[in-house]
């Protein structure tokens, strides 16, 4: 039934505007003059029979749409730099099992699509093949990290380590540029919670741009993002260092083959 429903076509780096004037479903406008953003969103309920399908950078088609919503800083631009949409995903309290093929079945058509896994840039390169080497789910030796190999899109992890992990999925990706975080949400039945459960699917696509000023708190620095950006990127490496040292020293293999991707705005 997809097919049939409403296609979305999006694109980051994409003006607002064009993407506004073509889409088939109206985007709600709400603008602060205060701060110069607006938003713009396209929701419905997720039990809706009418969800929209969008293709993202005309490779990545997403089915059952919820919501879509794209934020503007007035003061940088008018092109597309952030897009987040909410997908349906299978019914509450289905099986723990079945999300977990859903999710496993959403990145194998993410990685379809060119996206290729992506390790923060402070985070050891520690793979999905290292999985029973790495006891906890969201820690690595005691310390916490974004790109967990237990979530390594590359590999699947079993029903038992799946149900250790705490509420939040992750999973990053790369491609061309631009930055992808898959994230879903899990809330255990109360009556069978280690059986069933609900799940809130989500994707957050984000720029080069959007990604690395994110890396700066204040408003001055965000602003100089790419004069600040090479000593930050030393900082994130000399994090990942004593890391990936602290690994290797408990037995566990880098994956030294992965290269953190070229930041264009640097070249």
């Amino acid at each position: 039934m997809a097919d049939n429903q409403p296609l979305i076509q999006i694109q980051l780096r994409q003006n607002i505007k064009d993407l506004i004037s073509n889409s088939p479903l109206k985007f709600e406008e709400e603008c602060m003059a205060q701060v110069n953003m607006c938003w713009y969103k396209i929701g419905a309920s997720f039990n809706s029979e009418n969800l929209p399908s969008v293709v993202v950078d005309k490779d990545l088609k997403l089915d059952q749409v919820a919501s879509v919503s794209i934020a503007i800083d007035k003061d940088v631009g008018h092109d597309i730099e952030n897009l987040e949409l909410s997908i349906r995903s299978l019914p509450d309290n289905s099986k723990h099992e079945a999300y977990q093929g859903f999710l496993y079945d959403l990145i194998k058509e993410i990685k379809s699509a060119g996206w290729k896994h992506y390790y923060s840039p402070s985070d050891p390169r520690i793979s999905g093949s290292q999985i029973d080497k790495v006891a906890t789910p969201n820690k690595v030796l005691g310390e916490y990290v974004l790109s967990h190999p237990w979530l390594d899109p590359d590999y699947k992890i079993d029903l038992e380590q799946w149900l250790k992990v705490d509420d939040f999925y992750n999973w990053h990706f790369y491609k061309d540029g631009n930055y992808l975080k898959l994230q879903a949400w899990r809330h255990d039945s109360d009556d069978q919670p280690k059986e069933r459960g609900t799940y809130l699917v989500s994707l957050s696509f984000t720029t080069e741009r959007e990604y690395w000023v994110a890396s700066f708190s204040e408003t001055k620095d965000k602003a100089r993002w790419k004069e600040l950006l090479p000593e930050r990127l030393k900082e994130f490496k000399g994090i990942r260092n004593a890391r990936e040292k602290k690994a290797v020293d408990a037995g566990i293999e880098i994956d030294t083959s992965y290269q953190d991707p070229p930041i264009k705005a640097l070249d």
